[in-house]
């Protein structure tokens, strides 16, 4: 029979050096003012400035050879550098519109292709600017929610080459530029020492 002790620790990160965890690899990229593709996960941190507040990349592109993460679902942030002016919430809208994100795994054929309103969760963005003093209107508002789950989870091996791109095919608002767009894969980490 196991002794009290034994039953204590049993589960703990302690004993548990090969299990699994829920774990998130994350990347960011700045909002720049054109159309064009920007790829994450290509710069972990220490390269092109990144600190972990930017990535928890530790190599460009791939988990390392020890790591397997079953991608459960993508969690997605926006953060702006400046308080957004009226017109800058219709050019948000207009950027998640006309973006899209795409993962793709070594040279297979994309594992998934979202435009940002889906990933965002939003199915109506519309802004409202008053014609009236005092108008005060009810609308139907968005409930951003970040997390999209994923229907069949996708595997990223250790040493295996994966990719993020998010494709703006609108150029962004000017009172974007500058503001940081997060994402985040989510899910089972397996790990090993061996």
């Amino acid at each position: 029979m196991a002794s009290v002790n034994q039953m204590l620790q049993s589960g703990s990160y302690v004993n548990d050096v090969t299990g699994s965890r829920d774990f998130s690899y994350y990347d960011d990229m700045v909002i720049a003012a054109a159309v064009g593709t920007t790829t994450l996960f290509r710069n972990p941190i220490g390269v092109g400035g990144k600190t972990l507040a930017d990535t928890n990349m530790v190599t460009a592109g791939i988990l390392p050879s020890t790591q397997k993460l079953t991608v459960r679902a993508i969690k997605v942030f926006y953060a702006t550098v400046d308080a957004f002016a009226t017109a800058d919430l219709q050019a948000f809208y207009t950027m998640l519109r006309s973006t899209t994100f795409e993962l793709q795994v070594s040279n297979k054929p994309v594992d998934i292709q979202l435009n940002l309103m889906e990933l965002f969760g939003i199915s109506l963005a519309a802004a409202f600017t008053p014609t009236v003093a005092g108008d005060n209107l009810p609308m139907i508002l968005p409930r951003f929610h970040g997390i999209f789950p994923l229907n069949r989870p996708i595997v990223l091996q250790g040493n295996v080459q994966f990719e993020v791109r998010m494709s703006h095919w609108v150029a962004p608002g000017a009172g974007l530029v500058g503001d940081f767009l997060f994402i985040s894969l989510n899910g089972d980490l397996d790990s090993s020492i061996g």
